[in-house]
C-alpha cells in the first residue's frame, strides 16, 4: 500500500531550536529507518519536499501529529464557506498566518482575531503568554468554549477511550496542540499544492476508506503518537522516540495487512459526514 513512511511532530517556537519541544521527523522506508531535528519550519518543509521527491515511483504516507480540522460548527461561526467547511477553513488560515523562515508568527495574533470572528470575545482559543492577551485572547481558559464544541468526535471518543487528548483550541501548555494546528494546517496546503495531483488529504479529499495508491502518491493523515506505548528513550527526546516508533508502528501495520482498515473507523452515517467535511479523524482511533 505505501514504500514510505513519514511521521513528522510538528512545533509552534517562535525562534529556532533543536532538542526537545522542537520539529523531529521519523522516516521508515526500504532503506531503513532515520529522523531529522530541523531548527525551522522552513527547513523542515524543504526536508519534506525532498523526502517526497525523492523517488517519484515511491508510494509515501505522511502523518502529522497536529489537527486537520476543528470542530463541527467552526466554519459557520468563522462565516466561511461551509459548502466544503474543512477547506474554508484551511484558505482563512492559509491567508491570515505568518510564518516566517526564522520561526517568527502571527499565530496569536490570529487566534485573537478568530474568536473575534466567532464569538466577539476570548473564545474558543485560549492560552497565550501575558504579552499577548487581548480582549479576544486569554491566558487561562474561558468558561465554555463558545458557539462551537470542545472536541471533535474523535476527540469525544478517545476520551471515552480514557484517553487525554488535548484541544484544538489550546495554544499554550503542555501537550497543547492548538498552536501546531494553526501553523501546520497552512504548511500541509503548501506541501500538497506543491505535489499537485499526486497529493490527497485523508479522510478530506479520500473518504472513510484506504487510499488507492499509485506509484509517486502522497497521502497525509492526522496521527497522535500518544496512542502508542513509547519505549524507554533514556538519553533521547521524547519527541525523536515518539516519531520514530510511529513511523515503525505504521511500517509494522502495513507488513501485517492490518493499515487498510485503519483508514475506515466505523462511524454512523451522519458521524462520517461530519469527519469527512470538517473535523478529520486520527489514523487508528477505532
Amino acid at each position: 500500500m505505501f514504500d514510505r513512511f513519514i511521521v513528522v511532530d510538528w512545533s509552534a517556537q517562535s525562534t529556532p531550536k533543536h532538542g526537545a519541544d522542537s520539529i523531529w521527523i521519523a522516516v521508515e522506508d526500504a532503506t531503513g529507518a532515520r529522523s531529522w531535528n530541523p531548527r525551522t519550519r522552513a527547513e523542515a518543509e524543504v526536508i519534506l519536499d525532498e523526502l517526497v521527491n525523492r523517488s517519484t515511483a515511491d508510494r509515501t504516507l505522511i502523518g502529522v501529529d497536529f489537527s486537520l480540522g476543528y470542530p463541527a460548527g467552526t466554519a459557520a461561526a468563522l462565516g466561511v464557506d461551509v459548502s466544503m467547511p474543512w477547506r474554508s477553513t484551511w484558505d482563512l488560515l492559509i491567508d491570515l498566518i505568518v510564518d516566517e523562515s526564522n520561526n517568527r508568527n502571527n499565530r496569536f495574533e490570529v487566534a485573537s482575531l478568530l474568536n473575534e470572528r466567532m464569538s466577539g470575545g476570548a473564545r474558543p482559543f485560549w492560552g497565550c503568554p501575558p504579552s499577548a492577551r487581548s480582549i479576544n485572547l486569554a491566558s487561562t481558559k474561558p468558561t465554555g468554549v463558545g458557539p462551537v464544541p470542545e472536541w471533535r468526535s474523535v476527540e469525544a471518543t478517545l476520551r471515552i477511550q480514557g484517553r487525554r487528548p488535548f484541544s484544538s483550541w489550546q495554544l499554550l501548555g503542555a501537550g497543547a496542540v492548538g498552536s501546531q494546528t494553526l501553523l501546520g494546517v497552512p504548511m500541509v496546503a503548501r506541501v500538497v499544492e506543491r505535489l499537485g495531483g499526486r497529493a490527497a488529504i485523508w479522510p478530506f479529499t479520500t473518504g472513510l476508506s484506504a487510499p488507492l495508491c499509485v506509484a509517486g502518491s502522497v497521502v497525509i493523515a492526522e496521527v497522535w503518537p500518544s496512542i502508542l506505548e513509547i519505549p524507554d528513550h533514556r538519553g533521547r527526546v521524547r519527541d525523536e522516540a515518539q516519531v520514530e516508533t510511529t513511523a515503525a508502528w505504521l511500517a509494522g501495520c502495513a507488513r501485517d495487512g492490518t493499515l487498510p482498515a485503519m483508514f475506515s473507523p466505523t462511524l454512523d452515517a451522519g458521524g462520517a459526514r461530519i469527519v469527512v467535511n470538517e473535523e478529520g479523524w486520527v489514523l487508528g482511533v477505532v
